[in-house]
């Protein structure tokens, strides 16, 4: 497969995976199920990301990786799955407790920490960042363009603050997730922005 078929298919699976968390989002909030994060929806969302792109889409990776012009390293394969299992039980254990924007915002870092899959880690951890930050919330968010189409078109913010949280955990395991809050925070405002622009029939900036 060539460049330019891998990034057709990346961005055709980009779009599925996103109307799939938008499903997953309408799911839980149109009939007030109750939420808790599971290790299978993630299998699920980078299967769809990586499908027709990578081999054995939808499995932990099973070899080690580092990330590209990044100074951490990720655990190894055999600690994967456990540490997945954590990060889905911070989430379910603040669920009511924590705003949607920290949960949202540790999901977003904790799952590019831990780099459960050989590749559509990125792509994956927006997405499922973008369900809970939604459910939370209680809200389908309106506008365009969602917070993960803003990462995928600009994502020098979003490296910024992924790193901001690896050094606060690498210099003493403490959660500073302050910066891709705000990341968070300002996107969503900028997709709201324009539903306001739209209803008001004038472009807003």
């Amino acid at each position: 497969m060539d460049n330019q078929e891998t990034a057709r298919l990346e961005a055709e699976n980009g779009f599925r995976q996103l109307e799939e968390g938008i499903e997953v989002i309408r799911y839980y909030l149109e009939r007030g199920r109750p939420f808790a994060l599971r290790p299978g929806l993630i299998l699920q969302l980078q299967r769809t990301a990586v499908l027709g792109i990578q081999p054995n889409p939808g499995e932990w990776r099973r070899t080690p990786v580092r990330i590209e012009k990044s100074a951490h390293q990720p655990p190894p394969p055999h600690l994967v799955e456990g540490l997945v299992t954590e990060m889905c039980e911070y989430v379910n254990d603040n669920l009511h407790t924590r705003t949607a924007f920290h949960l949202a915002a540790y999901v977003m870092w904790r799952h590019n920490w831990i780099h459960p899959f050989a590749d559509g880690n990125g792509r994956t951890s927006r997405v499922l960042s973008y369900i809970v930050l939604s459910i939370v919330a209680g809200y389908v968010l309106p506008g365009f363009p969602t917070i993960p189409e803003q990462i995928q078109k600009n994502r020098s913010g979003y490296f910024a603050a992924l790193e901001a949280a690896d050094k606060a955990w690498t210099d003493a395991e403490h959660l500073e997730l302050s910066e891709m809050e705000n990341l968070l925070t300002n996107m969503l405002a900028t997709q709201l922005l324009s539903v306001i622009s739209t209803a008001s029939g004038k472009e807003l900036s």
